[in-house]
């Protein structure tokens, strides 16, 4: 076998190990066999040849049928986040502006169509929820979502045409009107999340630039209605637009935003 057909057979079975890898999500983190061989679409005895490997290096677990991801993985997100400039960039404002106005402040990045949180400054004064680092949120119904999407609507409109799901009464579900939605926030510089993602939570979100213009990330306020009902959340605006200009003040200078 030549040195290039070796390869070759390396690269596709490190392609169908990472589809495998790929088919557990956060609603799906257990799966069987089966599942995994036809979301993959890997047949199921290379599939289970496949998992053997990665359970013998802690990547996957097997318990009562069922697979899941290893124990493996964890020594991995520290690394990952620190390895991160723009969470070494944002970190120290973030926590700044949460002592200044008594909020909780996020740090997130759009990835793979949706936003994933990779920082965030807490505040006793304004606990509440779930939160941890490495979360995902749809794009269509939060505020970082509209402002990581604002200036490129191909990727809104590629996940409406997949589908969206309304999870409160305000989620915008309607393709026009969320593009009329970003379009204004590319105009106005920030993003108002109304209750769309969850009941009784109310955010703002602002978008960070780099040296071209690129949108590279995005940070928000959030808080419960009972704290910050929308006129309410709605006069921190300023104070998270010139934080969020502060920042991607830094990433120019830097010149990076990874």
């Amino acid at each position: 076998m030549s040195t290039d057909d070796a390869r070759g057979g390396l690269n596709n079975s490190i392609t169908k190990a990472v589809a495998l890898l790929n088919c557990f999500t956060y609603e799906q983190p257990r799966l069987r066999l089966k599942e995994l061989s036809a979301m993959a679409n890997v047949n199921q005895a290379t599939a289970y040849r496949m998992l053997t490997t990665l359970k013998e290096n802690n990547l996957i677990e097997h318990q009562d049928g069922f697979y899941s991801l290893g124990r493996g993985f964890l020594k991995y997100e520290s690394i990952v986040l620190n390895s991160m400039e723009i969470r070494r960039i944002g970190l120290p404002y973030l926590e700044e502006l949460s002592h200044n106005l008594r909020v909780n402040v996020n740090l997130a990045v759009l990835d793979d169509k949706e936003v994933v949180y990779v920082a965030r400054a807490e505040t006793p004064y304004c606990a509440y929820g779930y939160f941890h680092i490495g979360m995902r949120r749809p794009i269509h119904c939060t505020a970082l979502g509209k402002v990581l999407t604002c200036k490129t609507p191909g990727i809104a409109s590629e996940c409406f045409r997949r589908g969206v799901t309304r999870y409160t009464l305000n989620t915008i579900t309607d393709e026009a009107a969320y593009l009329q939605e970003i379009e204004q926030v590319r105009l106005q510089g920030y993003a108002v999340d109304r209750e769309e993602w969850s009941n009784g939570i109310n955010c703002i979100a602002a978008p960070l630039v780099d040296g071209v213009g690129d949108i590279v990330a995005g940070i928000s306020i959030s808080g419960p209605t009972s704290l910050y009902p929308a006129e309410k959340i709605l006069e921190h605006v300023p104070v998270l637009i010139d934080y969020a200009h502060r920042i991607s003040a830094h990433i120019k200078l830097r010149g990076s935003s990874r």
